[in-house]
């Protein structure tokens, strides 16, 4: 979840050769727009309206026109092809399939990035459709331009018993963030991409998949869940909302709460409802 390998500039600017090949931009237009191309990556994924206005509307127009073409079977469709490989996941949500293309920077507003891989996120349906317009784009994260936050532990889940039933809430550490704009932009991104509502059935999945059926035994669950989170955290990550629920539940098995957060799961087992996020 969250941060994806950014493409390299030089693919970037390559790609800008390949538009004057095709017709796309002259010659004049494609060193005005490598020049924006470099500006984005230098400024992390964004570029202000007046360094994008530099290039002619005209232009724009043109690139925004040809977005089409990265569909698959059109002549720039190696575009889409090369920055959906490895991506297996949404790095927005980590639950759907990026099967889209998203702008991250809007190209109904910025249309000379409309083509810029740099711009061009991988991202499921459902966060599409979400993103949309609705909010600012910098109000959530660029999965590419994120910093490196490797052993910093920063999404928090917290599990709480309410009577016999099992809370699970998702929360974002500012102090292990160290960072009050990238922490503000994080708990954007989750409200606006409705998280926690559509985290729910996955957390309800995740839970009878590889809790409730990994330990055969309740006893056997302490020990159980520090392999789990091990697991996990090779493949995901120490960010990823499975790998927060299992840290948390392997916290809350050492309290005192430990044994009614065990009866809690073993009525999962029979009564799947009894979860809320």
């Amino acid at each position: 979840m969250w941060k994806i390998r950014k493409p390299e500039l030089t693919k970037a600017l390559s790609d800008i050769d390949d538009f004057v090949k095709k017709g796309i931009v002259n010659d004049k237009e494609a060193k005005a727009l490598e020049c924006l191309t470099k500006q984005y990556d230098a400024q992390k994924g964004e570029v202000t309206k007046r360094q994008h206005n530099r290039i002619p509307s005209e232009a724009a127009e043109r690139i925004h026109k040809h977005y089409s073409d990265t569909n698959i079977g059109n002549r720039l469709d190696y575009i889409r092809k090369e920055l959906a490989d490895g991506v297996t996941k949404c790095p927005y949500c980590a639950i759907g399939l990026p099967e889209t293309l998203d702008h991250y920077m809007p190209k109904t507003i910025y249309k000379a990035l409309a083509l810029c891989r740099l711009n061009l996120v991988p991202m499921c349906w459902g966060c599409n459709h979400l993103k949309g317009h609705v909010h600012p784009y910098d109000e959530y994260i660029h999965p590419y331009y994120l910093p490196d936050l490797r052993g910093t532990v920063f999404l928090i889940a917290e599990i709480r018993l309410t009577g016999k039933i099992l809370d699970v809430t998702f929360s974002f550490d500012a102090k292990a963030l160290r960072n009050a704009g990238l922490y503000k932009q994080f708990v954007s991104h989750w409200k606006n991409m409705n998280l926690d509502n559509r985290l729910r059935k996955s957390v309800i999945d995740f839970l009878h998949s590889e809790v409730l059926t990994g330990a055969e035994e309740t006893s056997a669950l302490p020990v159980y869940l520090d392999m789990l989170l091990a697991r996990l955290i090779r493949i995901y990550g120490l960010n990823d909302w499975r790998t927060a629920i299992v840290r948390a539940l392997a916290e809350k098995l050492k309290s005192e709460e430990g044994e009614a957060v065990v009866a809690a799961l073993a009525a999962m087992g029979r009564h799947s409802l009894d979860i809320n996020l």
